[in-house]
């Protein structure tokens, strides 16, 4: 099976008609073909600009397959109406998310392990996966009432891979009080 290529689309201009014409576009051409907006996918913008131009509303950062994105910038380019410009599209070798758990009870433990270690998607792996319980047979007892736990399972590890893959590890991890994670990091090639 051939890896689909997915690319970083940075457009410059409002933000607002950047994301409704990229999803009007997606829509009625490409129907189902899967868009992402970095900003909505806790995707780490690069440089410092970057960042501030996102938070003020001046660009936007958009994944999506390399054929679509290429398509997008004709689109643009044609555009005398759109206050719309693509600065860049790169290319995107992987993605990572960092994520780390504490957990306090066996069967939160299982519940987790369960999300962070079973049924990867494909293309992702998870590496540099470390796990430390620690059992306290002499607090047993007393964690309602203070800081002290007879259980406790602490893991981290780092999710590396497809695109696609990545960010639906980051959708499955979201919401669980226990599991914290970082941004999604993109690694371009060179």
């Amino acid at each position: 099976m051939t890896r689909e290529t997915y690319v970083e689309l940075e457009i410059e201009g409002p933000a607002d008609q950047a994301i409704g014409f990229v999803e009007g576009f997606r829509l009625a051409r490409w129907g189902e073909a899967a868009v992402w907006f970095a900003e909505n996918e806790n995707v780490e913008i690069e440089g410092f600009l970057g960042g501030i131009r996102s938070k003020l509303d001046r660009e936007r950062h958009v994944i999506a397959p390399q054929e679509l994105a290429e398509r997008i910038q004709q689109a643009l380019a044609a555009s005398k109406t759109l206050e719309l410009e693509v600065a860049s599209i790169r290319e995107i070798d992987h993605a990572e998310l960092e994520c780390e758990y504490e957990v306090f009870s066996r069967d939160e433990a299982a519940e987790v392990r369960s999300l962070v270690e079973k049924d990867l998607p494909e293309g992702v792996r998870l590496d540099d996966y470390e796990t430390r319980e620690t059992v306290n047979e002499d607090a047993k007892g007393v964690e309602l009432y203070g800081p002290v736990h007879d259980y406790i399972l602490k893991g981290s590890g780092r999710f590396t891979g497809e695109v696609p893959g990545v960010i639906a590890m980051a959708h499955r991890l979201s919401g669980h009080d226990f599991i914290k994670t970082g941004k999604i990091v993109l690694h371009y090639r060179s």
